[in-house]
This record gives structure tokens, C-alpha cells and sequence, in this order.
């Protein structure tokens, strides 16, 4: 079987870094999907923020495995991280197993301090619009880290296996270029 090498229950996990260290990662993760290995591919990223903006090695890392993956997916709040990944390693080990990829980025990883400062939260505006830009950062790092502190369910979820058939397997069993019992067995040859 190709992923016999995992055992039911385990995946491979790797971490890159943002840009370079994510799309260095696309052989690796074509060649998961290809032997049907359960991956999961955590990726840095720019923060959220920036996005779009221009920030250092800000690509757009989902697209690069949309057709890699069984599931991409950008965490965008820090309560939302613990089940990204619950969900991810589901998805990577239900049905057929494959690779996974879930992006963090730089502020969703940070500590809240770090980030504030960062930002500017503790910064006070001048004028109306430095005002109104001060309200939407402290806003968006309030909700950056709402709920982060709350306890989170990090038991597995449950993973769908296939099960084949007794016919699918009769038939597996069989081998190449023989008929199952039942439909008059004849042996081709090569």
C-alpha cells in the first residue's frame, strides 16, 4: 500500500517559514500526494494586515497547493488556530489520505504584547483620522486574540476510512487478468 509506512492514527507534520520556505515545499508536498501520505504543511505568512500590500514574501501561498491539497486553509484569529489544525489532520487521514496545507500568519503567532506593540495599540491618534485608524487597529487586535484564551477541544476528530467491499476485494485478490468466481473464470494471456 503507498502510505504503509504511516500507521493508522499518524501523519508527517512540517513547518516552514513564509515565501521561499513554503514554496519550497511544493515537491515535497506533490510527492505526499502522489503516495497518498497523510501531510500536514503548516506555512508562515505575512500578517494579516498586510496581506495584499506588499509585505515581505507575501504570495499567495494557497493558491500554490489548491490542487495539491485535500484542504487549504489561512487562520485568521488566534481561537480559530487549535481547530484549523484539528480539521486539517482530519482531512489528511479521512478518505484518501493525502496532504494538507494551513497558513498562519505572523500576527495569529505572535503574543499579544508583541503584536500590540507592533501594530500600534498603545499609540494615541492625532487628529479625526488618526483617531479613526487607532479605534480599527485596537479593534482588529481585539479580535485578533478574542476567545483566544478559552479552553479548546484538542482531542482527534473522527477520521472516515473507506472500506472496500468483499466483491472489491475478490476481485483485488484474483490478480490481473482474471475474472471473479461467478462470471465463468477465464484466464487472458499476455
Amino acid at each position: 500500500h503507498p502510505n504503509s509506512h504511516f500507521s493508522a492514527g499518524r501523519i508527517g507534520v512540517a513547518a516552514v517559514t513564509a515565501g521561499p520556505g513554503v514554496t519550497n515545499a511544493v515537491t515535497a508536498i506533490k510527492n505526499a500526494q502522489m503516495a497518498e501520505s497523510p501531510v500536514l504543511l503548516i506555512g508562515g505568512a505575512a500578517a494579516s494586515l498586510q496581506k495584499g500590500r506588499g509585505a515581505l514574501q507575501d504570495i499567495d501561498q494557497l493558491s500554490l497547493f489548491k490542487t495539491l491539497c485535500k484542504a487549504c486553509v489561512s487562520v485568521r484569529t488566534v481561537r480559530d488556530i487549535v481547530p484549523a489544525l484539528r480539521n486539517a489532520i482530519a482531512t489528511a487521514q479521512s478518505g484518501t489520505p493525502g496532504p494538507v496545507f494551513v497558513e498562519l500568519p505572523i500576527d495569529v503567532l505572535y503574543p499579544f504584547h508583541v503584536v500590540e506593540k507592533e501594530i500600534g495599540g498603545t499609540k494615541s491618534g492625532r487628529g479625526l483620522r488618526g483617531k479613526a485608524v487607532q479605534w480599527y487597529l485596537q479593534n482588529y487586535i481585539r479580535n485578533l486574540f478574542a476567545g483566544a484564551w478559552e479552553p479548546r477541544d484538542v482531542s482527534p476528530l473522527p477520521v472516515q476510512v473507506p472500506l472496500a467491499t468483499e466483491e472489491e476485494v475478490g476481485t483485488v485478490e484474483l490478480g490481473f487478468g482474471v475474472k471473479p468466481a461467478g462470471l465463468g473464470a477465464q484466464v487472458s494471456s499476455f
